[in-house]
């Protein structure tokens, strides 16, 4: 086994070569973040964390096949948010919202009591709301109006 000095002195080495290239990757994929965000955020209906569970809604009948496979993809993409927005808490990001649009795109037991206590959070309905309000979008309610 190498000695840690030579691993290190190699990835010193790597990193100073590809430095550039992560820069402007890394300022892609903030750029990138906030305008998925944006867009996520915007999608969502204003009553949204109002609804009742409806996780298992369909509109059409589906073949068991095509059904489980859409599921599987769906709920794929939403773990790489929710793990996109893990990384984010401790890269530049907006790690918080990835991690709540992760979980409200996933098909979990609780998904809205989660949602709901994410969304809850000191400051993150008021950055969502920002973002709708600034896009002419109704801001998100958090109680049922009846």
């Amino acid at each position: 086994m190498a000695p840690v000095s030579t691993i290190v002195e190699a990835i010193t080495d790597w990193a100073s070569q590809y430095f550039v290239w992560m820069l402007v990757a890394s300022a892609f994929m903030f750029v990138g973040s906030l305008l998925v965000a944006w867009l996520m955020i915007l999608r969502l209906p204003a009553d949204y964390l109002c609804r009742p569970d409806t996780t298992n809604c369909r509109k059409t009948q589906q073949t068991n096949l095509a059904y489980f496979f859409q599921k599987l993809v769906w709920n794929s993409l939403s773990f790489a948010l929710f793990m996109t927005g893990f990384l984010m808490l401790f890269t530049p990001g907006q790690g918080l919202l990835f991690i709540l649009l992760g979980v409200t795109l996933m098909d979990l037991p609780y998904k809205n009591q989660i949602t709901q206590r994410l969304a809850s959070r000191k400051g993150t309905l008021g950055i969502i709301n920002g973002i709708r309000s600034r896009s002419g979008q109704q801001a998100l309610t958090t109680e049922s109006q009846t």
